[in-house]
């Protein structure tokens, strides 16, 4: 059993280590004003994350959650796909808006 919960384990550190260089890849080729934020909202979400741990071996309350996104990752997706679903139904029901717009966009222009 030891070595199978070894096994297990090497295998969960190693795929944890080639997500974490295909996140820094992704974050690495971001234009800068958006790894800027990134980086805002990921230092919030790691000061909290620290400031909760400390908490807890304390044994005081978790600190306050205003500021900080604190969805887990399936919470995100789940966004991200009602935000997806959202766009394909605006664009399915009036196809024709996408091009009315960039039409009186060159008029104005």
């Amino acid at each position: 059993m030891a070595t199978t919960v070894d096994n297990t384990y090497r295998k969960v550190k190693q795929d944890s280590k080639v997500l974490l260089e295909q996140s820094r890849d992704v974050v690495s080729r971001m234009n800068p004003e958006l790894r800027e934020e990134y980086n805002e909202i990921e230092n919030k979400r790691l000061e909290y994350d620290k400031a909760c741990r400390a908490a807890q071996q304390e044994g005081r309350r978790p600190p306050s959650d205003e500021g900080v996104d604190i969805r887990s990752l399936e919470e995100l997706q789940t966004e991200l796909e009602t935000q997806k679903a959202n766009l394909e139904l605006n664009l399915m029901t009036n196809p024709g808006i996408v091009e009315q717009y960039e039409r009186r966009k060159q008029e104005v222009s």
